[in-house]
């Protein structure tokens, strides 16, 4: 089986991508990288599943919306659903069956190595070998809230030092 994402809005707008297996997208080091800073550097996950596609958010600050709902656990998809991450919409286009091919010889097993064994709820410990983001519980606290300290830290040292400076020339 296979289908087709098709990028609606954002950076992308109007690209077509093929889902031939695991779709990661994000900011970078991803199959699909797209330039948008509300995106995590690996924010979700496309992946085939038995009868039709699923998504995962990937422990990303600011969510995967899948029909405008945010979603917290893999998702099913359907023909026709809008998958929001950040600033991108991307629509999965009505899979179809690829053409079936007869062959003389049977397709080889994949390798026991090449895959990654499940946990009892059938989701694999590891997606291709990569680290796979652990789930979060509770809201995850965004990056400005853990640099408001250390930036008021450095602006009382400027503003200290300005005063000093100011008292010093003063004085001369």
């Amino acid at each position: 089986m296979s289908a087709v994402l098709v990028v609606t809005q954002g950076p992308l707008a109007g690209r077509r991508l093929e889902l031939e297996g695991e779709l990661v997208i994000g900011r970078e080091g991803v199959a699909v990288t797209i330039e948008d800073s509300e995106l995590s550097r690996r924010h979700a996950v496309v992946r085939p599943v038995e009868g039709g596609f699923e998504v995962e958010d990937l422990g990303s600050l600011n969510g995967t919306f899948v029909n405008g709902k945010r979603i917290d656990a893999p998702t099913r998809l359907a023909g026709g659903d809008a998958i929001k991450l950040g600033q991108s919409v991307l629509e999965l286009e009505a899979a179809r069956a690829a053409p079936t091919i007869v062959s003389a010889t049977p397709a080889a097993a994949p390798a026991p190595e090449a895959a990654a064994a499940p946990r009892a709820d059938g989701v694999p410990l590891e997606a291709f070998g990569t680290y796979a983001a652990p789930a979060m519980k509770g809201r995850r606290r965004g990056i400005a809230s853990r640099q408001l300290g250390p930036m008021l830290a450095a602006w009382a040292i400027v503003g200290g030092t300005a005063l000093a400076l100011a008292v010093y020339f003063a004085g001369h």
